[in-house]
């Protein structure tokens, strides 16, 4: 796996991305190939549609390799980063946001302060014991 994260790395030093430098990445059916490709895109993407763009378009698992890159776009650049026509177009979306929203209170605020042990609105509702 570090091999192949450091030949991601190494190939975005390389100058703009190109299809064979996606494809010299290694097998894109493997978990280690996935992983590379999904991250030379995210990192030498010129924006969000750019990067996504870069890892589907190969002969790989492109839908796991843009998940991912999503993914780890996501994580860097945040919900502002995507179109507006994409967002607009989301199923879903209200959900999303608001598992988003209850992640971020659980990971900055504790359980204590809104959690299951707490009369918090809805939250047992959401979320109900097993």
């Amino acid at each position: 796996m570090t091999d192949a994260l450091r030949a991601a790395l190494d190939a975005v030093r390389q100058g703009p991305p190109t299809a064979e430098q996606v494809a010299g990445l290694g097998d894109a059916r493997t978990p280690e190939g996935v992983l590379a490709v999904a991250l030379y895109c995210a990192l030498v993407g010129a924006d969000l549609r750019h990067g996504l763009r870069l890892a589907v378009n190969h002969d790989g698992a492109s839908a796991t390799t843009g998940a991912l890159c999503g993914a780890l776009l996501g994580a860097m650049h945040g919900e502002t980063a995507l179109p507006p026509d994409w967002v607009a177009e989301l199923e879903g979306r209200p959900t999303v946001l608001e598992l988003a929203d209850d992640f971020a209170m659980e990971m900055t605020q504790g359980p204590a302060l809104h959690g299951p042990t707490t009369s918090a609105p809805g939250w047992l509702a959401r979320y109900p014991r097993a």
